[in-house]
């Protein structure tokens, strides 16, 4: 199998999906709910935007080094653009809620936020659609893996053991085996000295058999 990015769109999916159904179920007329709508909203909000920096600078780069020709090239960055404003607008229609008197006016900006927001759901999981079935075989027919793979050489040499460690925590429970030591192998391979840290934290939250796996795979590298 080709090296691979995007594995990480299994949590931002789910992250999505998470927010979708607490929307769905909050009752607006009750403040402390509006706040823990307000929070999550804020924590997915920098995160989509922390992710999408990434694939702009670490990843979209890359095609236009090589001149790549493909429409979803042209036009990935500015969906992230797009994305931005989408979080905006659903920002100030939860804080339009805040401001809100009236309870029946509440109950219906609450709906026009659900709808707003499943619509931004919907926009974001194409967009990662579009990533892993038009953006990655692009990248993989202009590199080799080894090319690839120096991507995340130059984002594991600028984190902590701390910084990915945090990062496994978040990611792993939404991932395969096959995923996870993707991860783990990249990090032995490019930072062995940081990876001897990463690897006392995080192998006794990984099922026995598969971190014998993971072992049996590091001792043949």
């Amino acid at each position: 199998m080709r090296y691979q990015f995007y594995r990480e769109h299994k949590y931002v999916s789910s992250a999505l999906n998470d927010l979708e159904r607490l929307i769905a179920q909050t009752d607006f007329c009750d403040s402390a709910s509006l706040e823990g709508v307000k929070r999550s909203f804020e924590d997915l909000a920098e995160m989509l935007k922390g992710h999408a920096q990434y694939e702009n600078e670490r990843l979209h780069v890359l095609l236009n080094r090589k001149n790549s020709t493909i429409p979803a090239c042209r036009h990935v960055e500015e969906e992230h653009a797009a994305q931005d404003a989408q979080l905006s607008q659903i920002g100030e229609l939860i804080q339009g809620i805040s401001l809100e008197s009236d309870e029946e006016k509440k109950i219906e900006r609450g709906y026009q936020l659900y709808l707003a927001y499943r619509h931004f759901v919907a926009d974001n999981l194409a967009h990662l659609h579009e990533e892993e079935t038009q953006i990655l075989p692009e990248l993989q027919r202009l590199y080799s893996d080894s090319e690839l793979q120096q991507v995340e050489a130059g984002t594991y040499r600028e984190m902590t053991p701390d910084q990915m460690i945090a990062m496994m925590n978040i990611l792993f429970p939404h991932m395969n085996r096959q995923d996870r030591q993707a991860f783990l192998v990249d990090i032995l391979s490019l930072e062995p000295e940081k990876f001897e840290v990463v690897w006392q934290s995080i192998q006794f939250s990984i099922a026995e058999t598969e971190r014998l796996a993971i072992q049996r795979k590091m001792k043949n590298l």
